[in-house]
């Protein structure tokens, strides 16, 4: 039997921990150790967590953090962990998710089968049939991502096995060698484009497989812990990662056709779509995630 990793980082999730814990308990597959990251929660999420330890059979180890290194960093301390402790898998897990009890054995058997390196399953936004994620690529123009499917309800069109360029790692089973070769999250990330960056980094840059196992289910409760794409928190990090992203990891020429849209579309499109105060905001990340890329390369 594999021994699995299962990684998740908290950070104000007190709200969703009872289905994750509840969830994760009623797998049918059993080899499994919890790794906990708390990034110096503000509400009683650690608290709550270790009370939900005790009733679940699994093995859950907790890292409590002393302040929020974000997600990036958070994953890293717990990859390493379940790597020392023998792994055969890394599960990067969000907490604010609910699985169907077959849903991990699914992954291990897709991943197996069909001989990927890293696999996710189906994910529908929370207590609906409609898709959040059926596997993605890359928007190389807007130096963004699409995930196929969104918004959509299940049909047949979602019930093959998908081989793609891109996921989110809110649930990705990862064989422990697809790190050797990649290398681990990029902690200057912090949260957002992360996981795009790590999924670049092991399909585009290593030529490794990644693939959506459609018999492999669960519900994903978005934005619960991070206020939402619209918040000044997403709205910093997701303009400040998308610059560093593109600069990092994109070629000529399509490097430069890309900071070209993102020029147009931050100095014509934004100031029309967002308040004033969110414009300051995004134009001031959008200078963090250029300096940030400059720092890089010194």
């Amino acid at each position: 039997m594999s021994k699995i990793g299962i990684v998740t980082v908290l950070y104000n999730s007190e709200k969703v921990l009872d289905d994750f814990f509840r969830t994760l308990n009623a797998q049918t597959f059993k080899d499994f150790t919890l790794y906990v990251i708390d990034n110096a929660s503000t509400d009683n999420g650690l608290e709550v967590a270790r009370e939900l330890a005790e009733t679940v059979s699994f093995k859950t180890v907790f890292f409590p953090e002393p302040e929020n290194w974000g997600v990036a960093k958070g994953n890293n301390i717990g990859i390493r962990a379940a790597l020392s402790d023998g792994c055969e898998f890394i599960l990067l897990s969000n907490n604010d998710v609910v699985l169907e009890s077959g849903t991990i054995q699914s992954l291990l058997d897709g991943i197996t089968q069909i001989k990927s390196d890293m696999v996710v399953p189906k994910i529908y936004y929370y207590g609906t049939n409609k898709i959040w994620s059926f596997g993605g690529t890359y928007r190389y123009y807007k130096g963004m991502t699409v995930q196929y499917g969104q918004m959509e309800e299940d049909s047949d069109r979602f019930n093959d096995t998908l081989f793609c360029d891109y996921s989110p790692t809110c649930f990705m089973l990862i064989k422990a060698d697809v790190f050797e070769k990649v290398g681990m999250m990029d902690e200057k990330y912090f949260v957002y484009f992360d996981d795009t960056d790590f999924v670049w980094r092991a399909v585009i840059q290593n030529s490794l497989k990644l693939a959506v196992i459609p018999n492999s289910k669960l519900w994903h409760k978005e934005s619960v812990c991070t206020g939402g794409v619209m918040s000044d928190f997403a709205i910093k990090y997701l303009a400040r990662n998308s610059w560093y992203f593109v600069l990092k990891n994109f070629k000529f020429p399509q490097k430069h056709l890309t900071v070209a849209y993102m020029w147009l579309r931050s100095l014509l499109w934004k100031p029309i779509r967002l308040p004033k105060n969110q414009y300051g905001i995004l134009r001031a990340a959008e200078r963090e995630g250029r300096k940030l890329y400059r720092s890089t390369r010194k």
